[in-house]
């Protein structure tokens, strides 16, 4: 009797371990950047725009070595420009989640079809004008990409894009491989302007199961002068088009 019950207390023991272990690292996802109201919000399936402008207010917890690699570099960047775009979906009936995604990132011309607002002018347009890829190379984990892409008030960007796909993870990212300047923007003090030195634009899409859950977690930075002259055009036509970009892709799952 003394055996049986000493058993029992052993399975009831482990049973709350296991689940306090559980319940703990679901917890470490985010941080306490996130209000209770955007938790909330997020169990719900709502899509969190999170214009944050410092790296200290990153929600993502360090949580593996691939979160921990692009927060590092975000961190190291030091963007007066950054926003977050996280969404949280069940598992269950998206199970091949993370091909569709690499299928939809990797198709870079598709990205001139997808539709942007612009907040200044309360217009619709093309999230890029124009894409064009001039080099890819893949394996059956990695895919990487050089293109040209075209975006106002910016002109032609040279980007790298980068997206490993693992067992329930997979992470894109993207960066200028040459300076950005402001082009035909209206404003003639600022055309020609460098608002971006290469490798000063970044932006991240980490998508990764969490038991029976999915994170899609959008990360988007620049490190560009925050002046007033330059503030609002890079938040409408940067911040704006990562959050569109990421919202977009996530629609799309």
């Amino acid at each position: 009797m003394i055996n049986r019950t000493t058993n029992i207390m052993q399975k009831l023991i482990l049973t709350a371990i296991l689940f306090f272990c559980t319940f703990h690292i679901h917890a470490q996802i985010f941080n306490n950047n996130l209000s209770a109201d955007e938790k909330a919000r997020l169990e719900n399936g709502e899509v969190l725009v999170r214009n944050i402008g410092n790296a200290k207010k990153i929600s993502l917890n360090e949580i593996n070595e691939e979160a921990e690699s692009f927060i590092k570099v975000v961190k190291a960047l030091k963007p007066p420009y950054l926003v977050e775009i996280i969404q949280k979906i069940p598992y269950e009936g998206n199970e091949k989640i993370f091909d569709t995604l690499r299928k939809e990132l990797t198709d870079v011309e598709s990205y001139v079809g997808i539709p942007y607002f612009g907040q200044r002018t309360q217009r619709w347009y093309d999230l890029y004008s124009s894409a064009v890829v001039l080099s890819k190379s893949e394996t059956p984990e990695t895919t990487n990409i050089l293109a040209n892409l075209e975006m106002s008030p910016f002109g032609i960007i040279a980007t790298n894009i980068d997206i490993t796909q693992k067992e329930d993870m997979l992470l894109y990212s993207s960066y200028n491989t040459e300076p950005v300047k402001i082009k035909d923007s209206g404003v003639k003090i600022v055309d020609g302007m460098t608002c971006a030195k290469t490798n000063a634009m970044k932006s991240f899409v980490y998508a990764f199961r969490d038991g029976d859950s999915i994170i899609l977690y959008g990360l988007g930075g620049v490190n560009a002068p925050n002046v007033i002259i330059l503030k609002d055009k890079i938040d409408n036509s940067f911040i704006n088009r990562v959050t569109t970009f990421c919202k977009y892709i996530f629609s799309k799952l």
